[in-house]
């Protein structure tokens, strides 16, 4: 019995993974030749994927995935309706605010923020921030702009500077 019910469960999980794959499919106009050609997965091999057949390997799943433009979560998970890398409506004027200073940061300097946040820890690293200046985000761009390109003002040599 217990075997019975794990068959039909990964076949259930089959038909979801093949669901969503078609609808991407759909969605970029693409038919299973045309997928097969994108991702460098074989056409008989999105035939038996499509068909509930066949389960992908990571390879062959993380290809078709980039192929439709999903993440793999979104494929492989059962428990997702939507891509959770997608945003899901319009950025708000905060988050284009942020998106748009970390632009004007450049990639290291906006990596080099996040991982400290993410290593002080989120409440850590708000409370330093918002403690350090209460600045508006055009002041913020024309400090950036007034100091040296090359570092990173971290909240410590901010309120050393502030001084």
């Amino acid at each position: 019995m217990g075997f019975i019910r794990t068959r039909i469960q990964r076949i259930m999980i089959l038909m979801r993974y093949a669901e969503k794959l078609y609808k991407q499919m759909l969605r970029m106009g693409l038919n299973q030749q045309k997928l097969a050609k994108m991702s460098n997965v074989s056409d008989s091999e999105v035939s038996r994927i499509l068909g509930g057949k066949s389960q992908p390997g990571l390879e062959n799943a993380y290809r078709l995935a980039r192929a439709v433009g999903v993440s793999l979560d979104y494929l492989a998970d059962d428990s997702l309706d939507a891509d959770p890398t997608k945003l899901e409506g319009p950025a708000s004027s905060i988050e284009c605010d942020i998106l748009n200073l970390a632009r004007e940061m450049g990639h290291a300097g906006a990596f080099r923020l996040l991982d400290v946040s993410r290593v002080l820890g989120y409440e850590l690293a708000i409370r330093r921030l918002v403690g350090a200046e209460t600045r508006s985000a055009s002041e913020v761009r024309e400090a950036n702009h007034a100091a040296p390109q090359s570092s990173v003002t971290t909240p410590s040599s901010a309120r050393a500077g502030s001084s």
